[in-house]
């Protein structure tokens, strides 16, 4: 073994593989005994979720947690510990600074430190010793034990496969399991030609070339009159290498659920061609006949494997109580210019409006409205059969509104508006979705509902529609947080799945593809299919040919359970 295969945070698995080959032995990571090709793969498996833990895993445990328990006091108590938990990792910060230090502040600041996480740490012990009484099942849920390749398989419904990554410093290992086979693999690819592949794609990805997805998209070509097309032959060289080894685990599957890592975060997996593509990229025709993986199966993204098992563990609906309401929606804010004598009620011919990041302003209020945004809730609202109470457009979309509304009995609730990550406005912080500024803005009220606001929200919903922009992931660049900061607030707050998109959205496409999913829906898809079966008629069947290009269709990705 050179070197090189031992550096990172895959050190391990390479040690493992290394292994494979050898017939050696690595000491703490394989049982005892000759390994075998399937020890090693099983050992090694569990070993790559511990290296691999997030944020955005534990906050999807809790929530799973709480689908279960269906206890408000419970969920009370496992937001303290939360809260307690991340009070003390900063606590742990200022001790590690205050250590480096000298001096007498330097010394008093370590023993006040000492002091307050010894205090955090029994007010944990306490709360633990309370949730465990109630819910015995809490330790592994709220601090999950790896699952075995076995246990995945006994957790997985037939048809279905799990495809798990890590991204090396030189390779990307790949595992994929159904119910009945598992299989890995090792591919040779360096992290930087990785980063550039997938930032290549994310280049001809984006609505506009400087990415400024408030602005119209009239300035953006349109496929069948320029040269704007997707390299396909990059997407299938990134499925040969990844996926291509695994195909006898694959083929055939139907529901796909993907555990990516580092810069594949950036990337649906969705948009990886099965085979060789052909005609012209920028030709709708070929793009549309293109085998795209998202036509074989449908996905899910999971941000961690154990994820699965918290998800799919029988929820007690008996003490949720009372019935529910199918939908609840906010969207179509009001800005300064929705005054002006331009119309925005309908979308002309060409003029496109993307729910994203805003161009040249300095406030909320000079953000471009959305005219798709109003007719996509009542439609959504339509299918579902929801009551017009129900639906907050305009000037009752507020951030007023969403902070105090009840939707602990609210299946579906959508967000139609810009997103904005942190840093898109002059001190934003975070990322946050944008609604109606108030006529006195003040701190429960200044248009934006932030990720830690977010958090803050009730729900008990199936699924939470954030059709914005930029609500998925980072930009792919190695280290960067797989599910961004909206995502997993709302994972938090409660919520079973959550569509969220990779970058800036178009307004009609986005419209079109919430409202079919939540039509396939109604009529008994599972929420997973009826996205995939909504992207497709939108690249193969609408009549605007400029929709067969993947910016447009496969943005969104399902988070959490399909």
């Amino acid at each position: 073994m050179t070197a090189r295969t031992i550096s990172g945070r895959a050190g391990v698995i390479l040690c493992a593989l290394f292994l494979l080959c050898s017939g050696g032995l690595c000491t703490g990571v394989l049982a005892q005994g000759a390994p075998t090709r399937d020890s090693i793969r099983d050992d090694v498996f569990v070993t790559m979720q511990r290296a691999t833990s997030s944020v955005a895993g534990a906050a999807l445990q809790q929530a799973a947690l709480r689908q279960q328990a269906g206890n408000a006091a419970l969920a009370g108590l496992l937001r303290q510990r939360s809260d307690l938990t991340d009070l003390a990792d900063a606590e742990q910060g200022a001790l590690a600074a205050a250590v480096g230090a000298r001096g007498a502040a330097a010394e008093a600041e370590v023993e006040r430190v000492r002091v307050s996480l010894a205090r955090i740490r029994a007010q944990i012990a306490a709360l633990d010793a309370q949730i465990e009484a109630g819910f015995p099942a809490f330790r592994e849920l709220t601090n999950p034990r790896p699952m075995t390749v076995t246990e995945v398989q006994q957790t997985l419904h037939p048809g279905e496969v799990m495809i798990v990554t890590l991204a090396a410093d030189f390779d990307v290992f790949v595992w994929a399991i159904s119910a009945t086979a598992a299989d890995w693999h090792a591919a040779n690819f360096e992290q930087g030609a990785l980063v550039a592949q997938i930032s290549l794609l994310r280049r001809m990805l984006d609505v506009t070339t400087q990415n400024r997805s408030a602005a119209a998209l009239d300035d953006a070509p349109s496929i069948g009159a320029s040269a704007d097309g997707f390299d396909r032959a990059v997407a299938h060289g990134l499925y040969q290498k990844l996926l291509g080894p695994l195909a006898a685990e694959i083929d055939g599957a139907d529901h796909l659920i993907v555990v990516p890592d580092g810069p594949l975060t950036a990337l649906p997996f969705g948009l990886l061609v099965a085979s060789p593509p052909s005609g012209d990229d920028a030709d709708p025709q070929a793009l549309r006949d293109t085998d795209w993986l998202i036509g074989r199966a449908a996905m899910t993204v999971l941000p961690n494997v154990s994820s699965l098992r918290a998800l799919r563990r029988k929820v007690d609906k008996t003490d949720l109580g009372g019935p529910r309401r199918p939908f609840v929606g906010f969207g179509d804010p009001v800005f300064a210019y929705a005054d002006s004598d331009a119309p925005t009620g309908l979308v002309t011919d060409g003029a496109y409006v993307s729910r994203g990041v805003f161009e040249q302003v300095s406030a909320v209020a000079g953000l471009a409205p959305l005219p798709g945004t109003a007719r996509e809730l009542r439609r959504l609202a339509q299918l579902t059969g929801a009551v017009a109470g129900d639906v907050f457009l305009g000037r009752a979309a507020t951030e007023t509104a969403v902070r105090g509304a009840d939707l602990r009995d609210v299946d579906i609730v959508a967000f139609a508006t810009h997103g904005l990550l942190a840093g898109e406005l002059s001190g934003l912080a975070e990322p946050a979705l944008v609604f109606t500024p108030p006529d006195a803005p003040g701190p429960q009220d200044d248009a934006l509902l932030t990720a830690t606001e977010a958090a803050g929200l009730k729900l008990s919903a199936q699924l939470i529609i954030l059709s914005a922009c930029n609500t998925a992931s980072g930009d792919g660049t190695p280290g960067a947080e797989g599910l961004s900061g909206l995502a997993r607030s709302f994972i938090y707050a409660g919520a079973r799945s959550i569509l969220v998109s990779h970058w800036p959205v178009d307004d009609y496409a986005t419209s079109v593809l919430t409202t079919g999913m939540v039509a396939e829906m109604q009529a008994g898809t599972a929420r997973s299919d009826a996205l995939r079966r909504s992207m497709l008629r939108l690249m193969r069947d609408d009549p605007e040919v400029k929709y067969a290009h993947p910016r447009y269709w496969a943005p969104f990705v399902l988070v959490g359970d399909g």
